[in-house]
């Protein structure tokens, strides 16, 4: 009885210190566990800055165009002046234009011819007594202003480069070889020329 109550006394014991060696393995794997590595990394981004759109005319938005008048006009002479669209904004853009007269302009206003000219250079003269307009240069577009609406010339979209960009024209206005001798004496005030202009996204 002796032999068999120490022999399980040293039993017991073998135990407790299998399950405490068995515990402190099991403690070490917790702890090594709980010291894992970190890190970290940042990216930023650069500026955001919206852009400016800024056609003009002659460096100016309301361009008076002096040069692009006549008085006492007979059928046929025409008178011609240049002018320059400009961008000075900081996004490319493209442009078209139109011309209008006033309301009070309608007897006279069917019979006044615009034309338009890509670059070149106004010329004006007299000749056995008929005054002349023309530009050199290639004609882009050509049509009559009608009072108190608005006719489209430069219909196809003109691109103009951002900043400093340019596009120089040139304009002859006549009045018709046919214009009757009803319109004799009436007068157009002014005809107004309105540029357009449209952003284009830069890649």
């Amino acid at each position: 009885m002796t032999d068999r109550s120490a022999l399980g006394k040293l039993w017991a014991s073998a135990r407790v210190r299998a399950l405490l060696t068995l515990g402190i393995v099991l403690g070490l794997g917790t702890a090594g566990t709980l010291a894992a590595w970190s890190d970290s990394a940042t990216a930023t981004s650069g500026t955001f800055r919206i852009g400016t759109l800024d056609l003009r005319v002659n460096d100016t938005k309301e361009l008076a165009l002096p040069a692009l008048a006549l008085t006492g006009m007979l059928p046929g002479e025409s008178v011609a002046a240049q002018l320059t669209a400009q961008n000075r904004g900081t996004i490319p853009l493209t442009y078209t234009m139109a011309a209008s007269t006033p309301a009070g302009s309608a007897a006279l206003a069917g019979y006044v011819q615009i034309s338009v000219y890509s670059g070149g250079v106004a010329s004006n003269a007299t000749a056995n007594g008929m005054r002349t307009g023309s530009c050199s240069g290639t004609r882009l577009a050509q049509g009559t202003v009608s009072a108190g609406g608005s006719t489209p010339l430069v219909t196809t979209a003109r691109p103009i480069a951002a900043s400093t960009g340019a596009d120089p024209l040139c304009v002859v206005a006549q009045l018709a070889a046919g214009a009757p001798v009803a319109v004799q004496s009436q007068s157009v005030a002014s005809v107004r020329f309105a540029f357009a202009a449209t952003a284009v996204g830069q890649s």
